[in-house]
């Protein structure tokens, strides 16, 4: 018996979980991404060398496979073209405007405010500021980031009007449209909420607790699930992330929301992906931590089918941690030599260490390793 046919965009590690994944549910899988030697390229039934953002060639290839339906997860860069095949398969999914407002943090920042969700003071910003009274009104620290880009790449804190334009500068030389969006520092504890989308209702799964860098540039260190807060504050999250969604037009898939806590409790926004959060936090932690298969729920649902909520595994904690610097090492291998239980998986680069190295944005990081205890 023929097996069913799905299409997953992109063949990186944090895909491949992904892929796996598929097989295991009895799917034929044809991967399309850049030839680049990763690891999806081979884990594939059928791997497809097709520039995923080339969707007149994408939607070409894809149209001959009889597929059942299109995934992918943790990239910005691959559910617009994801929902462009949906849309073209006649499979519910995120509209073109959703799409928009999803991967341009202006515009999202747009769609919260004009829905009444609190929000920090922002701007557009496309130059080099000549008239400082333009940001007469904003109380330093602030923030400045590109639009168009994730993984903290081109984010930095300003902490006061002489470095503005450094800032600034910096964030619109990683922005490939040009474009960054000032906005004042929200102050708090970091965390996101791993959530479900399907006909316009939504399930919050999990919050994770984030740990980063810090200042300037807040890269993310580390993960854990589940948060550490009360039955009242989850409530509390689970109805602003909602109002959230519907703001912005999501009505199918997974949604990664990122917000702050601040010490008086009000939820503040970083952003917010329609898509699967990154750093293995769907594809690895959500399960180990809920028992959920959020995986075989994207799937289904870019099947255009219903997510199923019956459990997989038992609910615990997990935890990634990345390899920033030397303790951070030697604090893998104690645990892996004293703890090894606790070990689920860790990359098979995390004892390439640079030293000296500045860590800028997500991709910086050597390695990292999953707990599940």
């Amino acid at each position: 018996m023929n097996r069913k046919r799905i299409v997953i965009l992109g063949t990186n590690e944090y895909q491949n979980p992904l892929i796996l994944r598929a097989k295991e549910l009895g799917y034929e899988t044809h991967v399309f991404g850049w030839k680049t030697g990763n690891i999806g390229e081979k884990t594939a039934d059928f791997y497809h060398n097709v520039n995923i953002l080339d969707y007149d060639a994408l939607w070409e290839n894809v149209s001959k496979l009889g597929a059942v339906g299109v995934v992918s997860i943790a990239s910005e860069v691959a559910m617009p073209a994801v929902h462009y095949l949906l849309r073209k398969m006649n499979i519910p999914c995120n509209s073109k405007e959703t799409d928009d407002i999803a991967t341009n943090k202006y515009l999202m920042r747009c769609a919260l405010r004009d829905a009444g969700i609190p929000g920090p003071k922002f701007m557009l910003i496309e130059n080099i500021l000549t008239d400082y009274s333009l940001v007469k009104d904003f109380k330093f620290p602030l923030i400045a980031k590109p639009i168009d880009l994730s993984s903290s790449r081109g984010v930095v804190k300003i902490d006061n009007l002489d470095e503005l334009n450094q800032g600034i500068e910096y964030a619109l030389n990683w922005s490939e449209e040009k474009k960054v969006i000032l906005e004042e520092y929200i102050g708090g504890q970091e965390y996101s909420g791993e959530s479900i989308a399907y006909n316009g209702k939504y399930k919050l799964l999990t919050i994770t607790e984030k740990t980063t860098t810090g200042a300037p540039h807040f890269v993310e260190t580390g993960h854990r699930q589940p948060a550490n807060l009360s039955e009242e504050m989850f409530k509390k999250v689970e109805e602003r992330l909602y109002s959230a969604f519907k703001a912005m037009g999501i009505k199918y898939g997974a949604v990664h929301p990122e917000f702050k806590i601040t010490e008086d409790g009000e939820i503040m926004f970083m952003e917010i992906g329609a898509r699967m959060g990154g750093d293995c936090i769907g594809s690895d932690l959500v399960p180990l931590s809920t028992g959920y298969d959020y995986m075989g729920m994207v799937i289904s649902i870019g099947c255009g089918k219903a997510p199923s909520f019956e459990l997989i595994g038992t609910p615990g904690t997990s935890e990634i941690k990345y390899i920033i610097n030397e303790q951070d090492l030697e604090e893998f291998e104690y645990i892996k030599n004293n703890s090894p239980e606790k070990i689920y998986r860790y990359s098979e680069d995390i004892h390439e260490l640079k030293k000296n190295s500045e860590i800028l944005k997500s991709a910086d990081r050597p390695g990292y390793y999953i707990m599940k205890y």
